[in-house]
């Protein structure tokens, strides 16, 4: 079991604070204001859609990453509604939600649920690694990355607006990515 309030602590994750670039170019698409970010992490998705004018509610298990995402909401001057809590249980109701995203956040049990918050049109972005990564990086957990083309098929019931995978180059670093973008029909 990783632990995540650790990880958190010690900068694991680097402190970066721009949102993703699969975000900034989809945003607009995202219908209403209500929006849920998936394992937030340090809420730099979250900030970032809060300063576009979204009620976004971030859902993190780790309190280190909800504190992190204080702190950067408070320096942005914007609300996000932090939820400490598992997303093996969403706590979203059914159609109660414009857009949803998701990112290097993987549990198969929950994606045949992940757009049932959404509202008809609803946008849902998400973004995570493909088993790939391992060849090319440090090792990571095989039940937490994609196999190649398994994104697409969380999507067949979504209009889908967008689909890549690729491997891109981060600094001296690679990464193995799937990336989509669909609206709930």
């Amino acid at each position: 079991m990783v632990d995540w309030d650790r990880r958190y602590r010690e900068g694991f994750y680097g402190g970066t604070i721009e949102p993703h670039e699969i975000l900034t170019k989809f945003w607009q698409k995202i219908p209403g204001r209500y929006v849920a970010d998936i394992a937030m992490g340090s809420g730099r998705d979250a900030v970032f859609l809060a300063e576009k004018g979204f009620f976004v509610t971030g859902l993190e298990r780790s309190a280190e990453a909800v504190g992190i995402a204080k702190k950067s909401m408070e320096t942005k001057g914007v609300c996000v509604w932090p939820v400490l809590g598992d997303a093996k249980h969403l706590p979203f109701r059914k159609n109660s939600l414009d857009g949803i995203v998701v990112f290097y956040f993987l549990i198969r049990e929950i994606m045949e649920e992940l757009n049932a918050p959404l509202k008809k049109g609803g946008i849902l972005i998400y973004e995570t690694f493909l088993k790939r990564q391992n060849a090319i990086d440090r090792q990571r957990n095989p039940e937490r990355l994609l196999d190649d083309g398994e994104l697409f098929g969380y999507f067949d019931n979504l209009e889908l607006l967008f689909y890549e995978e690729t491997i891109e180059g981060v600094g001296d670093r690679k990464r193995a990515l799937a990336r989509a973008v669909g609206r709930k029909r």
